[in-house]
């Protein structure tokens, strides 16, 4: 039996089937209607989520920080600080019904008018990065302390003064905005 015309038929056949075109039907594009963000998470009762001060730690533990550094005289975002609040808006995004403070700080070597105007512009840096990220500008307060609560940092045995820098305190958790409106009271 001579094997080449069937050879060269097995590869006119692939050939042919390589160049088909196989043509399937369309299916329909579904498209959702609504909101183009995620559901919200349940609603959980104010009271059940904890006091400011536990909610403070949860923030510390789970976004790494409650504090971001500014370059003494700037107002600009570093990568790290943008690191730390990426986290803090995807805590915030987590927990709907807290709500934070961003308390700007200047350095001591600043004149007192300075420090406050700067620590206002540090802190609304931080807000208008929050709200970027999908935080409720409602959920979050502005407030400049300027030179007046000069913090400290443990390196190692000693305390050294804290730079420039904006702290995200929770002060507090507001009830649950319904979506729908409510039927009038009788």
């Amino acid at each position: 039996m001579n094997r080449k015309p069937l050879l060269a038929s097995a590869l006119l056949l692939t050939a042919a089937a390589a160049n088909a075109q196989i043509n399937f039907p369309r299916l329909p594009v579904i498209v959702p209607l609504g909101r183009s963000q995620p559901a919200p998470p349940p609603a959980v009762a104010p009271g059940m989520m904890g006091s400011p001060s536990a909610l403070q730690a949860d923030l510390v533990v789970k976004s790494g920080s409650d504090t971001v550094y500014f370059p003494p005289r700037g107002d600009a975002l570093q990568p790290n600080a943008t690191a730390t609040l990426a986290a803090q808006a995807r805590w915030l995004l987590a927990n709907p019904f807290v709500i934070v403070q961003l308390e700007g700080h200047g350095d001591s070597n600043d004149s007192r008018d300075y420090a406050l105007a700067i620590g206002d512009k540090r802190a609304s840096a931080v807000r208008d990065f929050l709200v970027l990220q999908g935080v409720a500008p409602q959920r979050i307060a502005i407030l400049s302390w300027g030179k007046e609560r000069p913090g400290s940092v443990r390196v190692g045995s000693t305390f050294v003064a804290a730079g420039p820098r904006v702290v995200t305190k929770v002060v507090g958790v507001q009830p649950p905005v319904p979506q729908y409106p409510l039927p009038p009271a009788q």
